[in-house]
């Protein structure tokens, strides 16, 4: 067993360990050595969901009811966390651990109509990120405008909403990803704002035209 699940196990006692997986950078295939090592952990026997610190993991702890709350897009789960619903697509690279007792509800989790995924996944990201751009226009969390704009015209050459970004999106997202910090993250603020708006006339569309 890795140190890891055994420090999780220690840290939640009376609790049986159902999926530990990478989650954040490493998910979505941006890491670098400076990037937050984010850990996503889904427990039997545990209430809620919660974020804590553990050692060098960011641990986003999740009860399986809420787990699957979260990948279905409920409205109880914070946008925040709907937000990253997405990171599961690259489970086959990231997966840490899976609890053979938790296999077959993740494989159903992992079936999913891409245009509905999609739909979901803008709303929640809309409402997480215009919340954020508001508070700060230079948050780092904002590169995910440009991450979910490339995904959407990776849908719309492919039908199929995955982990793919497309340019010039990728070149944007990592650009502004690097440099949110510094004044080079200015010369992206107006359009981050055109593409969270872009992005729900876009979801708009889609729900009017039925495909939704």
């Amino acid at each position: 067993m890795s140190d890891l699940y055994k420090m999780i196990e220690g840290v939640f006692p009376n609790t049986e360990i159902l999926l530990i997986y990478y989650g954040g950078s490493i998910a979505y295939g941006l890491d670098s050595e400076l990037s937050d090592i984010d850990i996503t952990v889904v427990l039997e026997g545990f209430r809620g969901n919660l974020h804590l610190t553990l050692g060098e993991y960011d641990l986003f702890v999740f009860a399986k009811d809420r787990f699957i709350q979260r990948q279905t897009f409920d409205e109880s789960i914070i946008a925040y966390h709907r937000a990253a619903a997405d990171n599961v697509m690259s489970i086959d690279r990231t997966l840490i651990y899976i609890n053979p007792s938790f296999q077959e509800t993740l494989d159903q989790l992992l079936i999913y109509d891409d245009k509905e995924f999609m739909i979901n996944h803008i709303a929640a990201e809309l409402e997480y990120g215009r919340m954020r751009f508001e508070v700060n226009t230079n948050f780092k969390s904002h590169y995910h405008v440009f991450r979910i704009r490339g995904m959407v015209d990776h849908y719309e050459k492919t039908g199929r909403y995955e982990l793919v970004v497309e340019e010039p999106w990728f070149t944007k997202m990592m650009d502004f990803k690097n440099n949110w910090d510094n004044e080079i993250a200015q010369n992206y603020v107006e359009e981050i704002k055109s593409q969270l708006d872009y992005l729900e006339n876009y979801r708009n569309e889609m729900i009017q035209s039925g495909l939704g």
